[in-house]
């Protein structure tokens, strides 16, 4: 054991988790903010609200699981504050586990390494990083699926004969898991599916565990593509054209920039890659490779959808950052290559840190003000709303296009915001 790992680990969960909890109770009511916070203002949260919430999404609304509990996170009190953190804080750990092979060890000097690694390349290559984490609309419906997905990939990640209980358990963790994205149910399937094959070919037996988790994984995937909420979304978008028509409709060049996209997010890996090469010992192992491969799967699961964006990259950017850092970890067999990785890592987590933390208090303390305004106006008046210090990019998503919604809410008869200048 070494005695400074557990004093490196609590640094970096420490400010991890006290930048989180700051962040997610400064975060403002943006864009599907409002329409989820407003849910609140008519219906009590229960059991029953919330089998609701996924029933009604299935059927008519927002499919995905994580739709429900982003409704939920925005129930008045201290839920979100509490939970959101713990969430992101667990998905840093599974990505790490999924790296290593093996759960994290807080007596491992290198698995804090690895740990930090994985964050940073994870946070610098994923585009709205701060909207992952801090725009619940955004962490439902993404940044908590790849946690289902990531927790469901572990035990194919470990191996092992494994427990009774796995077959059940990752049969519904699979339901949950392929219920949360349209864009990732083929590449984790393949990752099971490489597990399997691993498993068998070593002579170690095809577990019980392992078909049910793939089925469970397979349901989840397919009810969610098959949900009558899809004619609901966007306007039932998702319905007026078919995959390869979609595809051919874009275009070659199009579709080379919605793939060329994932190569530009993740260049900025680039300063760990060199890291690696300089030191470099050894060859990538096949599950960082198999990660890589998914990612890319993942991104070209993006050519057949009706909706494109940044935040559509989430799960590829993850996938990929993970292998790229389980590959430069590896590496690093000599005392100066672990110590500039460990600065690297360190010093891209402290500036995002700080930057989020400087974004949030500004934006918070004026999403704030907003809602007390709202909240004081008489019905029917006429309402300007302050403008946020920060506009869209890396760290937040900007501000509503629109507020008709909002005036409605409140039942307002206009609400804007102001564009004077400062």
């Amino acid at each position: 054991m070494n005695r400074r790992a557990p004093i490196a680990w609590a640094a970096l969960v420490g400010s991890l988790w006290l930048t989180m909890i700051l962040c997610t109770s400064w975060e403002p009511v943006v864009r599907d903010g409002w329409r989820n916070l407003a849910w609140h203002r008519v219906y009590d949260l229960d059991l029953g609200e919330i089998w609701r919430l996924v029933r009604d999404g299935w059927l008519g609304s927002n499919p995905r699981l994580g739709q429900a509990l982003t409704t939920v996170l925005y129930a008045p009190g201290p839920l979100h504050v509490i939970v959101t953190p713990i969430l992101e804080l667990a998905l840093l750990w599974v990505m790490t586990a999924v790296v290593l092979g093996r759960w994290p060890s807080v007596r491992r000097a290198d698995d804090a390494l690895t740990f930090a690694t994985v964050t940073a390349v994870f946070a610098l290559t994923t585009p709205q990083f701060g909207p992952m984490l801090f725009y619940r609309p955004y962490f439902g419906n993404y940044t908590f699926g790849l946690l289902l997905d990531l927790a469901w990939l572990v035990p194919f990640r470990f191996g092992g004969a494994g427990r009774w209980w796995y077959a059940p358990l990752l049969l519904v963790l699979g339901v949950a898991a392929g219920l949360c994205n349209e864009h990732t149910g083929p590449a984790f399937l393949g990752l099971g599916i490489a597990a399997v094959v691993w498993a068998w070919r070593a002579g170690e037996g095809v577990r019980a565990w392992m078909i049910a988790g793939l089925v469970g994984l397979l349901a989840g995937y397919v009810l969610l593509l098959v949900a009558p909420g899809h004619d609901a979304r966007y306007g039932g978008i998702a319905k007026q054209a078919g995959v390869l028509g979609r595809i051919a409709e874009r275009g070659v060049a199009e579709n080379a920039l919605i793939i060329g996209m994932l190569v530009a997010y993740c260049a900025w890996s680039l300063p760990w890659i060199a890291l690696g090469l300089a030191s470099r010992r050894t060859r990538p192992e096949r599950w960082h490779v198999a990660l890589a491969a998914a990612g890319v799967v993942a991104t070209l699961a993006l050519l057949g959808s009706p909706k494109l964006g940044a935040r559509l990259y989430v799960h590829s950017t993850a996938l990929v950052s993970m292998a790229i850092a389980g590959w430069v970890v590896v590496q690093l067999a000599a005392p100066w290559a672990k110590k500039a990785c460990a600065a690297l890592s360190v010093a891209v987590l402290l500036y995002g840190e700080v930057r989020c933390v400087i974004t949030y208090r500004a934006v918070g303390a004026v999403s704030a003000e907003r809602l007390a305004i709202l909240d004081a106006a008489p019905p029917g008046a006429v309402i300007t709303l302050p403008r946020y210090p920060h506009g869209a990019g890396a760290w937040f998503l900007g501000d509503d296009a629109a507020f008709d919604y909002v005036a409605q809410t409140w039942g307002l008869a206009s609400v804007s915001v102001d564009t004077r200048p400062e």
